[in-house]
C-alpha cells in the first residue's frame, strides 16, 4: 500500500494508489460508457487526453476533445482512436477563456456526434508562476482567474443547454482549494485562490441544476505540461483517467456533489455509500461547523 506524498496529506480510505488498479479498469463492463457522448476541455494533453483514451476504452460511442492547440489535438485524437476504433472521435478546437468559442466548439460538437452531451469533464486549466502573495504579479492573478474561474464559468453556460437527461459534470478541481497553507508546498496561493472560488461555483451550480449529476476531483499529482516543476509526479496520468471513468458510472453514484480524490481506494468507499450520502462527508466546509 502506497502513502500520500506529504506528510500534511491524510487518506480518507485506508488504501492510496498511484496508479490503476482493476476496480477502475475502463475496460470492466461494470462500469462500461457504452451510448455515452462524451466531452472533455483541455482534451489534447495531460490528464484530458489519457481521460479521453479510457473513456473510449469503456465503449464510449463518442469522445470530443477541445484545445487551442490543434496539433495536440491531432496527436490527441490518433491515440484515442488507437484505443477503440468504434468511438466516434472529434476533435474540435476552442479556447474555455472564450465564451463565444467554448460555445461554437461545443455546438459543432453535438451537431457531429448527433446528440446531446452525457459526460462533461472540465478539465482546462492553468498553473501559474509560484511566488509570496506581496511579491505576485497582478497580471499573473488575473490570468490564473481568467483561466481556472472563468473558463469554468463560460465552459458551465456553454455545456448546460446542451445536456442530455441526466448528463454527468466531472470537474477536475484541485486538493489545493481546501488545504490549509503548506510549507512543502509554498507560493501557490493563486492557483489555490482560483481553484477555491471555481470550487464554491461548483457547488452552486450543482445546487441550482438538480437535473446535472456533479462530482469534482482531485487527480492526483501528475507529471503534465500544466505542471512543469513535476515532470515525472507521484501519480501516473492513467490513475485519473481511469478514475474518471468509474466516477461516471453507476457505481460512483453516490458521490453526487461531493469531492473526492483520484488516490482513494473506490472499494473502501463504495463501503461506506450510506455514510457519504446521509453526512457531510466529502463536503467543503468549516471544521466543527456542519452547513
Amino acid at each position: 500500500m502506497a502513502s500520500p506524498p506529504m506528510k500534511s496529506f491524510v487518506s480518507f480510505t485506508e488504501t492510496w494508489h498511484n496508479r490503476p488498479y482493476p476496480a477502475i479498469s475502463p475496460t470492466r463492463p461494470e462500469i462500461s460508457a457504452a451510448g455515452k457522448n462524451v466531452v472533455i476541455t483541455g482534451g489534447g494533453t495531460g490528464i484530458g487526453k489519457a481521460g479521453a483514451i479510457a473513456f473510449a476504452q469503456a465503449g464510449a460511442k463518442s469522445v470530443s476533445i477541445i484545445g487551442r492547440r490543434v496539433d495536440r489535438l491531432q496527436t490527441a485524437g490518433q491515440a484515442i482512436t488507437e484505443a477503440n476504433p468504434s468511438t466516434h472521435v472529434v476533435l474540435q478546437p476552442g479556447d474555455v477563456t472564450n465564451r463565444a468559442s467554448i460555445e461554437a466548439a461545443l455546438g459543432a460538437i453535438v451537431a457531429k456526434v448527433g446528440g446531446k452531451i452525457d459526460i462533461f469533464v472540465n478539465n482546462a486549466g492553468v498553473l501559474p508562476k509560484e511566488a509570496a502573495v506581496i511579491d505576485y504579479p497582478e497580471s499573473e492573478v488575473r490570468r490564473s482567474f481568467e483561466v481556472n474561474l472563468m473558463g469554468s464559468f463560460n465552459a458551465l453556460q456553454a455545456f448546460t443547454p446542451l445536456a442530455s437527461p441526466g448528463a454527468k459534470l466531472l470537474h477536475i478541481g484541485s486538493s489545493i482549494s481546501h488545504w490549509s497553507p503548506l510549507p512543502e508546498v509554498p507560493g501557490v496561493w493563486s492557483y489555490a485562490a482560483a481553484k477555491a472560488a471555481t470550487l464554491k461555483m461548483i457547488d452552486y451550480y450543482a445546487s441550482e441544476n438538480p437535473n446535472i449529476h456533479v462530482v469534482s476531483i482531485h487527480p492526483g499529482i501528475v507529471g503534465t505540461e500544466i505542471n512543469p516543476n513535476i515532470p515525472v509526479g507521484p501519480d501516473t496520468v492513467e490513475l485519473p483517467a481511469h478514475f474518471l471513468v468509474w466516477i461516471a458510472s453507476r457505481e460512483a453514484a453516490f458521490l453526487r456533489n461531493r469531492f473526492v480524490w483520484a488516490n482513494w481506494d473506490v472499494e473502501e468507499l463504495k463501503a461506506r455509500a450510506e455514510e457519504i450520502e446521509t453526512s457531510s462527508l466529502l463536503r467543503v466546509s468549516l471544521n466543527g461547523v456542519d452547513m
